[in-house]
């Protein structure tokens, strides 16, 4: 039996190469140098050196990043990019105030306008008018406009596409679905709980749902179940989780904790517990589906599971992800030479080879084209990208949404436990979150 609904992983169960991918590495891992073809090439090219701060500093996504970097220093003779696996978000700033900024990094989009105001990143357009450009034409097929739309900060366009993932995914263990009888995965919230409710029946060790708790994810159920989030479509600098669908999600998860069909995890714990093989389904990213692999160690087959679709018989899924940017640093032959890189590696066949390793969703037409024969052989990447952009929804562009996030999530996690009623919870989200996102609470 389980008391604490906020358990610990199973750490000792949890095999090792799951442990491996989920604990963040110490330190930056050595920078990535050229091929010997590229050094060779030094003797008669001169060689531009910039730096990348790529972030992910473990598991299948470092290795995708090392990878591509290799390849373009193997491609492109005259450029030499060396890539630490730092946070640009957060060393950047103080980076570049002191002198030693990358020249390229990987930002997170509400990280960004912090850094544009103190003058640390380069405005991308004239490099994408440039004679080394892309077309109108060409930037509508790599690029959905929803994504494209997303990488401007006060209408300058420092910002640029690279990485996107949808932040609702359920990944499922196929052989306890036909331990339960469950013949086939569900669509739909309501079919969510049915399913959850057989798996934990099956015995006092098995649990329907392993979740901690996710506040953006909460924001998708609640649409989907014909909610709202934000109050207005533009200016969002209010919540408004006070009504009915925000009462209907809260509602369903705050019982299918009470009745034991869902347990309640801290950071990444839920995917050591999917590990052990007692949990049915968990909650997670698109990006979580290699960890998520890792953790199942081949002990059972793990199916994916789109957005459900809720009492509104719509679905809803936030995209989210870091940008480039390149930072106002270095020579000019530098910053040309930053942009050759950026641009190469959003190019759809660089992002067709991102996706496929890392589970980050197709950023345009092209990628979604080009990605098509491996998704049919890998349906449960497939499953992560819902091909509809109207129902895709972005942040607001603010360094205020961090503390609001938070500031919800310890009202959602009391309400989650019952120490809280739903509908007070929800007035309590929507006024303390609108403190912090309006500026007047600071984080």
């Amino acid at each position: 039996m389980i008391h604490n609904k906020f358990r610990a992983g199973h750490l000792a169960l949890a095999s090792a190469p799951a442990l491996a991918l989920l604990i963040t590495a110490a330190g930056s891992p050595p920078a990535t140098h050229a091929t010997a073809s590229t050094r060779k090439a030094a003797s008669t090219h001169k060689v531009v050196d910039i730096t990348y701060w790529s972030g992910h500093p473990s598991g299948a996504l470092y290795k995708a990043i090392a990878h591509l970097v290799n390849e373009f220093n193997r491609t492109h003779k005259d450029i030499r990019v060396n890539v630490k696996a730092i946070y640009t978000q957060d060393q950047g700033l103080a980076a570049f105030e002191s002198g030693k900024a990358p020249n390229v990094g990987l930002l997170p989009t509400e990280d960004a306008p912090e850094f544009a105001q103190a003058g640390a990143l380069v405005n991308l357009k004239p490099y994408i008018d440039g004679k080394d450009g892309l077309s109108s034409a060409q930037l509508k097929q790599w690029f959905y406009p929803a994504v494209w739309n997303d990488m401007t900060i006060g209408g300058v366009r420092y910002l640029w596409p690279v990485e996107k993932q949808g932040w609702m995914v359920i990944y499922y263990n196929e052989t306890l679905f036909k331990k339960a009888g469950i013949k086939k995965p569900p669509k739909t919230w309501s079919a969510i709980v049915a399913d959850a409710k057989k798996i934990t029946a099956l015995g006092s060790k098995y649990h329907g749902i392993a979740w901690t708790p996710s506040v953006r994810q909460f924001f998708d159920m609640a649409v989907s179940d014909g909610g709202t989030v934000y109050k207005g479509k533009v200016h969002r600098t209010a919540f408004a989780l006070d009504n009915k669908g925000s009462a209907q999600a809260l509602s369903m998860l705050s019982t299918m904790v009470k009745n034991g069909s869902m347990i309640l995890t801290s950071g990444y714990n839920y995917q050591l517990d999917f590990g052990t093989g007692d949990i049915g389904m968990i909650m997670d990213r698109t990006t979580g589906y290699t960890y998520d692999l890792a953790a199942a160690g081949g002990k059972f087959p793990v199916g994916a599971i789109n957005s459900p679709v809720g009492s509104s018989n719509k679905t809803s899924m936030e995209i989210k992800g870091a940008s480039l940017a390149m930072f106002n640093t270095g020579t000019s032959a530098q910053k040309q030479a930053a942009w050759t890189f950026m641009k190469w590696m959003s190019a759809p066949q660089e992002e067709l080879y991102w996706s496929e390793h890392t589970n980050y969703i197709p950023l345009g037409p092209e990628d979604y084209k080009l990605i098509q024969p491996y998704w049919k052989t890998h349906p449960d990447q497939a499953a992560g990208f819902i091909p509809n952009p109207s129902v895709w929804w972005f942040d607001p562009r603010t360094a205020n949404l961090a503390p609001a996030i938070t500031a919800i999530s310890s009202v959602l996690d009391k309400a989650l436990n019952g120490t809280i009623a739903t509908n007070s919870a929800l007035k309590q989200m929507t006024t303390v979150g609108t403190q912090y996102l309006s500026g007047q609470l600071k984080g």
